[in-house]
């Protein structure tokens, strides 16, 4: 399962809104629903944070999600 559906169905079942898991998070309600349309990703440290508080599996998700795997390789070369 991509990451963005993931992250929406979870806050969803949550009864929670974008608002208030940007807030949790530090980031804004647009960074929120960015991920949530797959177009940005979280960072792997939210990324970790973000699979306790929802509680999925990071091996799952990553494995799940090639377009992410890709573009963290792509960051990763231009460092």
């Amino acid at each position: 399962m991509e990451i963005g559906k993931l992250l929406k169905i979870r806050r969803e079942q949550k009864n929670l809104t974008q608002q208030q898991v940007a807030a949790k998070f530090h980031v804004t309600r647009q960074t929120v629903s960015r991920w949530e349309n797959e177009k940005s990703y979280p960072n792997i440290d939210t990324l970790v944070e973000l699979s306790f508080f929802f509680d999925f599996s990071l091996d799952e998700i990553l494995k799940g999600d090639d377009l992410m795997v890709s573009e963290e390789s792509k960051r990763d070369d231009e460092l």
